[in-house]
């Protein structure tokens, strides 16, 4: 019987010399590196999407990490005393909606609005209006965290978008020039994707004789600017609609001027709000 050596090994199995390793690489490591190429080719074009997304404010995290959520700093300050201040200038008293007695004009709906007072001339100051906003509690509000500045014919607000009650707002203030089924689209879209997103609004506009002039000049949600025509046509339209649905509120001029808006008509000083 033969017995198999080393030798014999070496015979039937021939080894490959350095030079032969140097000019024919092993296929297992070219193959590896194929896998990590092409595994760093998916991972960047999974991860450039989320960035982008995350960028525009569309992922939550990492749009708070990426700065997407957080609103722009107009500057303007706020205090207990602006907000005593708009109190004592306004006469305004917010109530609870739980409270609020029937409507006399309006059968089976309850007051929202009462007690008209017709002013000339009042002046309030951007702190004034900001600590006002920022008081207000609506359940349904549509902006928290928001900053009002205020120039000559121009207003920039800045905030974090709230979209759970979207619908419920669009609703109330009497639409703004879409169907409804288009309101819920977007509503859904903004409760998914851009929730406390920043929004930024700057705009130049006046009101006389309850008649609105409004020019859109940028509104932004998280990184992303909306496109003018359709923003505009949406916040124009819900801004009329606002002043013409508001009971008691009928605005004779409202203007605009540094750190300041100087109202003159009237205005409902008790409003029960939804909590």
């Amino acid at each position: 019987m033969a017995v198999e050596t080393d030798q014999t090994k070496s015979n039937d199995t021939p080894i490959k010399s350095d030079a032969s390793r140097a000019n024919h690489p092993n296929k297992s490591i070219k193959k590896h590196r194929k896998l990590k190429v092409f595994g760093l080719i998916v991972f960047v074009l999974l991860l450039v999407p989320l960035l982008v997304a995350g960028w525009y404010g569309f992922v939550p995290g990492l749009s708070t990490l990426m700065g997407a959520t957080k609103p722009r700093d107009l500057g303007v300050r706020y205090s207990a005393a602006d907000l005593a201040s708009y109190k004592q200038k306004t006469a305004v008293v917010l109530n609870d909606f739980t409270s609020a007695p029937d409507n006399p004009t309006k059968p089976g709906k309850k007051t929202i609005f009462a007690d008209p007072k017709t002013v000339e001339g009042l002046n309030l100051t951007q702190s004034e209006i900001t600590a006002a906003i920022n008081d207000l509690g609506w359940l349904w509000m549509p902006l928290k965290n928001v900053q009002v500045r205020l120039g000559n014919d121009v207003v920039e607000i800045s905030g974090n978008l709230n979209a759970t009650y979207a619908s419920e707002v669009v609703n109330f203030i009497g639409g703004v020039g879409y169907s409804q089924s288009d309101v819920d689209k977007a509503a859904s879209w903004g409760k998914r994707f851009a929730n406390n997103a920043a929004v930024y609004i700057k705009a130049t506009g006046s009101v006389q004789n309850d008649q609105l002039s409004f020019r859109l000049q940028q509104i932004q949600i998280g990184r992303y600017n909306v496109p003018q025509d359709i923003a505009s046509r949406v916040l124009s339209t819900g801004t009329s609609n606002s002043i013409a649905r508001t009971q008691h509120l009928e605005v004779q001029s409202a203007k605009l001027q540094p750190g300041s808006l100087v109202f003159s008509g009237t205005y409902p000083t008790t409003v029960y709000v939804k909590r």
